[in-house]
């Protein structure tokens, strides 16, 4: 828009109804613009919760893995108390 329309427009329909348009314009431009940031956060997020999945996962079979390795260690000492008794 250049200034002739934009005078234009004020002339025809009043400051008001011209200030009530751009005052809706702006909001729907915000608002979008905040749509637009809240879907990046969302996919984010998204890759950050993966991320921990996978962490937990490895954790989980990494207890496991010491797990094992302790019960089998418990039970190979119980066999050598068993044989010094």
């Amino acid at each position: 828009m250049d200034i002739a329309t934009i005078v234009e427009l004020i002339e025809r329909l009043g400051v008001p109804i011209v200030v009530l348009g751009f005052a809706g314009w702006w909001m729907k431009w915000r608002e979008e613009g905040f749509a637009h940031e809240r879907e990046a956060m969302r996919e984010i997020e998204a890759r950050e919760e993966e991320q921990l999945i996978e962490i937990v996962k490895a954790t989980s079979a990494a207890l496991l893995e010491v797990k094992t390795a302790l019960a089998e260690q418990t039970a190979a000492m119980r066999l050598l108390i068993e044989r010094l008794k």
